[in-house]
């Protein structure tokens, strides 16, 4: 199935991950494909420069123009991520060896080691990766297998995603408890001044009075 399928087909299929797609290739699009092809960031950027662009806007843009046509650019994209997936290719490549020493002849993984094959790289590297993998390098897993590792890979990113979340909001809860001991070691140090200030003026109007008292006295008694 996926053997047949083309760059363009498979960055579709792959549109819910692009984001962190392009996050581990997007040094590479940067240096390699925006710094040169200024009409590019001028159609899809406003003028921004590649330094300036953002991931997700990266994607966007890369995924209308590969889905308009331009395959070179899919193809950029699977092959400088593949390249820096190196331990997952080792991996599928020892294991599909031990069944064929010319496993790019394999047409289709029989379904018991296919699915012993998908769940053995779930475990080690995860379910998204493992799909973007299979699809990138086109595996040649059943259409049952690929429906069950995206919808593992859809549960795996939502998981993360709402860690994501949860992380965020307990960041932002220590950050406003952070303000508030500041606000209160802030408001405490003030006091403390007011207090100091009040008590050295306390001690001299107090001598003060004392002084007034003995002049007083003396002069009575003078």
């Amino acid at each position: 199935m996926l053997k047949e399928m083309g760059y363009q087909e498979k960055i579709e299929w792959l549109k819910p991950w692009l984001v962190s797609i392009i996050e581990v290739v997007k040094k590479d699009l940067k240096q390699e494909h925006l710094m040169k092809d200024r009409g590019f960031c001028r159609r899809y950027f406003l003028g921004k420069g590649p330094h300036q662009v953002t991931s997700t806007e990266m994607a966007q843009a890369y995924a209308t123009d590969i889905a308009a046509g331009n395959v070179g650019l899919g193809e950029f994209i699977a092959t400088r991520w593949l390249i820096k997936n190196t331990d997952i290719y080792d991996f599928f490549s020892e294991q599909l060896q031990a069944l064929n020493p010319d496993f790019d002849q394999l047409e289709l993984l029989d379904e018991k080691l296919g699915l012993k094959l998908m769940e053995e790289s779930v475990k080690a590297f995860g379910a998204t990766r493992t799909y973007l993998f299979s699809v990138l390098n086109s595996v040649v897993f059943s259409s049952e297998i690929f429906k069950e590792l995206r919808q593992l890979a859809e549960m795996e990113t939502q998981k993360k995603l709402q860690q994501e979340e949860e992380l965020l909001v307990e960041k932002n809860l220590e950050g406003l408890q952070k303000r508030h001991q500041r606000e209160v070691q802030s408001l405490k140090e003030h006091n403390e001044k007011q207090l100091n200030g009040m008590r050295k003026k306390y001690l001299k109007d107090t001598e003060l009075l004392k002084e007034q008292i003995r002049r007083l006295q003396s002069e009575k008694n003078g």
